[in-house]
């Protein structure tokens, strides 16, 4: 006589609410080395077309304009299997949630200038490093285009569309958003760029895992280079020259440096609320492809912003201003 088998004990669920891990999206998957390509792609053509068209007088709004119709171009011949997937992706296919966007991209904003009044309140020459997005006449309205909308599409699409998802599938939504934040603030290269710019970074990394939806991370970034571009305008020509009183306020080390750690706590402060409000939503896409995240490209990314961020130290801008007038 033959005993029937044993019941199998049922399979723990891989994901919340279901019996079964859901069955991988079809067609092409971005890969982390795909994401790491295409932001360093994005960066080289950014850096590149804008300097060279700078160059031969190009006005700065038409000069971005002009790198980023070459991002397009490349993004849909070099990277087309990576696009596809994006544009598969349900995180490119979900609306926006405007009430969540606008929420993030206030509080976005107060870390960010919280964390860059502390830098430059601790190294006050840093303020005359800071990027300016200037333009006049005509141009005013492409740099608005160009910087306010399509170069924050664009760096979306690279850094939280196919980086962070990449990143996402290979080791999970915590290192995603760190490795992205990481290599988007140091692209930036200047030392109070790079201050302001982390905690945009991670509330933007956040925001799109928070929400299941990239277009999320789109209107926060516009939203903040839109501003800096209408605030730049606003004040271009303007005397801004702080009164001797403010700026022998800022020399007191007694006070500045309280001021310093009293801006950095209160930035660091507001992003930690970011963080535990912006909890990222279940994604059968998360993990999905284990293995490393870390490439040379990724690599390279990290390198230029480094060196970039170390050229503008004003150690490195002696040396650098020693070694013209020897070769003068």
């Amino acid at each position: 006589m033959t005993l029937p088998d044993a019941p199998r004990p049922p399979e723990p669920p891989a994901w919340p609410g279901e019996s079964t891990p859901p069955p991988p999206p079809a067609g092409p998957q971005i890969r982390a080395v795909d994401g790491n390509r295409a932001a360093l792609a994005l960066l080289v053509v950014q850096n590149v077309v804008s300097a060279l068209l700078l160059g031969r007088g190009a006005p700065l709004g038409t000069a971005l304009l002009g790198a980023f119709a070459v991002t397009v171009l490349i993004a849909f011949t070099l990277f087309r299997p990576a696009m596809t997937a994006l544009l598969r992706d349900t995180r490119w296919r979900t609306p926006p949630a405007w009430g969540t966007a606008l929420a993030a991209f206030a509080l976005a904003f107060i870390a960010s200038r919280a964390l860059a009044l502390a830098y430059v309140l601790l190294v006050p020459s840093a303020a005359d490093t800071v990027p300016q997005f200037l333009s006049r006449g005509a141009d005013q309205w492409a740099l608005l285009l160009a910087a306010g909308l399509l170069i924050p599409l664009a760096e979306e699409v690279a850094f939280r569309g196919l980086l962070m998802r990449g990143h996402e599938r290979a080791a999970g939504f915590l290192v995603a958003a760190l490795t992205s934040t990481f290599a988007f603030s140091l692209a930036h290269g200047v030392p109070a760029s790079v201050a302001g710019i982390l905690p945009l970074a991670y509330v933007l990394a956040r925001v799109v895992q928070h929400s299941g939806s990239l277009w999320n991370g789109v209107i926060i970034h516009a939203a903040n280079n839109t501003l800096a571009v209408a605030l730049g305008a606003l004040l271009a020509g303007r005397d801004l020259a702080q009164p001797e009183e403010a700026a022998s306020l800022l020399r007191n080390e007694a006070l500045r440096l309280p001021l310093a750690g009293g801006a950095l706590l209160f930035g660091l402060a507001v992003l930690f609320v970011c963080h535990l409000w912006l909890t990222p939503r279940a994604d059968p896409q998360e993990r999905r492809a284990p293995g490393p995240w870390l490439s040379g490209a990724y690599v390279v990314v990290v390198v230029f912003g480094v060196v970039t961020l170390l050229l503008t130290l004003p150690v490195a801008q002696g040396w650098l201003g020693r070694i013209s007038a020897l070769l003068d």
